[in-house]
């Protein structure tokens, strides 16, 4: 086999292929039935979404002026005098701060693809965020008998006391993510078949 086409990244070789991996796991999320489905594509979503910087910040099109540019003043290869005027940020944390006036659903991802990795994040910056699953139940009664009528699978992200449905998120996140793609120049379609 060829050496330059070996990864490890089972063919990703894109920032739009990890964007039409988050496009997928929406659908996925979308069309889930059962609570554990459902669990599993929202974690690749929020990985997804998160893991987009990096495939970003690494792609050869993003040269250093612009890597400093989106980090909001890192280098890409810094001294450890540099690193440390960042307080023990991360470029990747940088990177969301930098951009959060294009990228506002990033921070929420981050959250939870961290969550998710480390199961409690040390610094969390945002405590009123959580996340879960459960039924909607719809009842029913008939002849003086109630009775389930329907079910709907519910998967959250809370946010300030309120519920939302996690796709909403990362459908956000995924038009945010293609519009900055786009703007960077970084996006490439998929040819038509």
């Amino acid at each position: 086999m060829d050496q330059r086409r070996k990864t490890k990244t089972f063919g990703l070789k894109s920032p739009t292929d990890l964007h039409y991996k988050l496009l997928f796991d929406i659908e996925r999320l979308k069309k889930a039935n059962l609570q554990n489905e459902a669990r599993y594509a929202a974690i690749d979503c929020a990985v997804d979404a998160w893991h987009l910087v990096d495939w970003v910040l690494h792609r050869d099109q993003v040269d250093d002026a612009n890597f400093t540019r989106l980090t909001g003043g890192r280098k890409r290869k810094e001294t450890k005098p540099e690193r440390d005027q960042f307080d023990g940020k991360t470029v990747e944390a940088n990177f969301a701060d930098a951009q959060e006036h294009r990228l506002p659903a990033l921070k929420f991802c981050r959250i939870l693809a961290n969550s998710v990795k480390h199961r409690e994040i040390r610094k969390d910056s945002m405590p009123e965020l959580w996340s879960g699953s459960s039924y909607k139940l719809t009842w029913e009664t008939r002849d003086g008998e109630r009775s389930l009528k329907s079910h709907t699978l519910f998967v959250y992200v809370g946010y300030e006391g309120e519920k939302h449905h996690a796709f909403d998120l990362f459908e956000k996140m995924a038009d945010q993510w293609r519009t900055f793609l786009i703007e960077e120049g970084l996006f490439e379609p998929i040819p038509a078949a």
